[in-house]
């Protein structure tokens, strides 16, 4: 079966999170990306990895050069086939979607077949299994565990139902989530009425934001560089990675399955971990990197996601109930890694129609 060879994707050059929309034509030796400028550009297959795109619904995600070079992401899997039937064995190091069945299968059975030995590597903490382990979840059931975690976290809590700050919420949701029209999960915010200065994602797309943070906001655009860190943590599986590396052996093998009542009975401990562990340096750079591209492409100002820290880092950690600072990279080093990859100001920034009133609506969590 023959398949298109040129296909639309989004080009990131490395230095700036700005998006560049480029055509592909897949060849027998590489990629040629054409610009909307008329430049083109070739990519050899020798040069590129696959970071993303080995489970059902995830966006291709290749990339070229050391650290944080150039990226391609392509919201079609397919692209992945195409690539194998012009690039032979050229491009053999990609993944194809054609072994994902049997890859499952194979993860499965040769998992039960070394529950002691896979125990073993877990127990003695090797974090690379969770990736791969993490890649082979079905997303359906990712989100069935998003669901149950988000119920745990706010089972004690009261949330914040104030009708004026729930449609406010939905339009920066909205905003932030239309660009993603291609992923495969649903997002989903719930305010928590709580002091606690925190924010955390979920798997499948469940967002918390807890009363104290969105009062420590000082614009609607604060609150959206938050809100698009944690959309990529998810978009990313890190959470899910997260439980993956640090929950039991029983978990994963319910995970791996799709087993409903190991969801229910690991859940509880899901939970503890998201809200106890720290995700690591290469995850949260990645999240601020991806967040950052995800405001640009909103047409969000991304200074407030900076201005934001800035904020926090001025915080007491002994004389308030921050937690967002606990669990994420130290400020200074955040900010100077945001500064880096921050491009000039975008001509495409919209402001929040509400950003007036701001002062008020991030008050109405706790007037409610």
């Amino acid at each position: 079966m023959s398949h298109p060879t040129e296909w639309n994707g989004t080009y990131y050059d490395g230095h700036s999170p700005i998006p560049h929309h480029v055509r592909i034509k897949v060849e027998p030796l590489g990629l040629t990306l054409k610009f909307p400028n008329g430049l083109t550009d070739f990519w050899k297959y020798q040069e590129l990895r696959q970071t993303q795109g080995r489970y059902s619904g995830e966006e291709v995600r290749l990339e070229r050069g050391h650290g944080i070079g150039e990226t391609l992401v392509v919201p079609n899997q397919n692209i992945l086939r195409a690539i194998h039937q012009e690039g032979q064995t050229h491009a053999a190091h990609f993944h194809h979607p054609g072994t994902r069945s049997k890859r499952v299968v194979f993860t499965i059975v040769a998992a039960l077949a070394c529950i002691p030995a896979i125990y073993a590597m877990f127990a003695w903490g090797i974090p690379w299994l969770a990736g791969p382990i993490t890649a082979t979840i079905p997303v359906s059931w990712e989100t069935q565990l998003g669901d149950f975690i988000q119920q745990e976290l706010t089972r004690n809590q009261s949330t914040c139902e104030h009708p004026e700050l729930a449609d406010k919420m939905n339009t920066m949701m909205t905003r932030l989530t239309t660009p993603l029209s291609q992923s495969p999960y649903a997002f989903h915010l719930t305010v928590v009425d709580s002091p606690v200065i925190n924010a955390l994602a979920a798997p499948g797309g469940r967002l918390i934001v807890f009363r104290g943070l969105l009062q420590k906001t000082e614009s609607p655009q604060e609150l959206a560089g938050v809100l698009a860190h944690e959309i990529q943590h998810v978009r990313l599986r890190h959470g899910m990675r997260l439980i993956v590396q640090h929950v039991s052996m029983a978990f994963i093998i319910a995970a791996l399955s799709g087993d409903a009542s190991g969801m229910i009975a690991y859940g509880l401990q899901a939970a503890q971990t998201l809200q106890t562990l720290s995700y690591s340096r290469d995850a949260e750079r990645q999240a601020d990197q991806e967040g950052l591209a995800l405001l640009y492409q909103a047409h969000v100002d991304p200074n407030g996601m900076m201005s934001f820290f800035v904020n926090l880092g001025n915080e007491q950690p002994d004389s308030s109930p921050l937690r967002y600072l606990s669990t994420h990279p130290s400020t200074e080093e955040r900010l100077q890694y945001l500064q880096t990859i921050s491009p000039a100001p975008s001509p495409h920034i919209l402001p929040f129609s509400f950003e007036q009133d701001w002062g008020q609506i991030r008050n109405l969590c706790h007037a409610s």
